[in-house]
Order: C-alpha cells, then sequence, then structure tokens
C-alpha cells in the first residue's frame, strides 16, 4: 500500500488534509473505517487525532484502487497557533503497522490544539 498526504483546504478558515492510500497489491482489499493518527510536533511529542461524527464504512479496494480520509480543523490566521506539526502518523484501517507522512507543505495552522483536529472515515475516490 503506497500512502500520501497532502493539503486539501477548501479556503482560508477551514483546513483539510487528505491522507490517500493506494492499494499496490496484486489482490483486492478492503479498508473499514477509521485510521489511527498521531501529529508529531516540533518538540517530538505526539498527540492523537479523535474522531469525527461520520460513520464509518467499508471500502473495498482493487489493484491499483484509491482511498481516501481526511483530517479536518479550522486555521488559525491570527499567527498565535499553539501547534507546530511536523509529521503525520498513520495507521491504516485493519493495519497494525504504522506510517509516518511528512506534514503537507502550505497546509494552514491548526486553530487551537490538536484535540481540535478530526479525522473522517475511509472512502473511494470516485
Amino acid at each position: 500500500m503506497a500512502i500520501d498526504a497532502a493539503d486539501a483546504a477548501p479556503d482560508d478558515t477551514s483546513g483539510r488534509i487528505d491522507v490517500t492510500m493506494v492499494n499496490r497489491g496484486s489482490t483486492t482489499c478492503s479498508a473499514t473505517g477509521f485510521a489511527g493518527v498521531d501529529i508529531k510536533d516540533a518538540d517530538n511529542t505526539s498527540n492523537p487525532v479523535e474522531r469525527g461524527q461520520a460513520q464509518p464504512r467499508v471500502t473495498t479496494l482493487g489493484p491499483g484502487d484509491a482511498a481516501v480520509f481526511n483530517l479536518a480543523y479550522d486555521i488559525d490566521s491570527t499567527g498565535d497557533s499553539l501547534t507546530s506539526p511536523t509529521d503525520i502518523e498513520v495507521t491504516p484501517p485493519n493495519e497494525t503497522h504504522s506510517v509516518t507522512l511528512a506534514w503537507p507543505e502550505g497546509a494552514g495552522a491548526i486553530k487551537g490544539a490538536y484535540t481540535d483536529v478530526q479525522v473522517y472515515p475511509t472512502h473511494t475516490t470516485d
């Protein structure tokens, strides 16, 4: 499975990170529900991300198919953000091994604390 993270903010106030997972295997797999996500900070601490209110669903991926899940937060435009994210540690649904991704360049500052970020369930990109 290949995984990457990208800034997908729709505007200047709503932050969104899309984490895309691509099935690089030769067989069909599924991802059900929420990924486990921790945000690592510049001081090397780690903070878990809470689940959003959306209902989890089964996402079936054939070889080469992609699924995405989102991190959502409000953007701090004051310059006084309490956070300094450097990495996103992701444990995909139904997996036990995590992958560390760089915090996407250009992503807006998080308003509040890491507890104000929410992760949403995996879904197909179609």
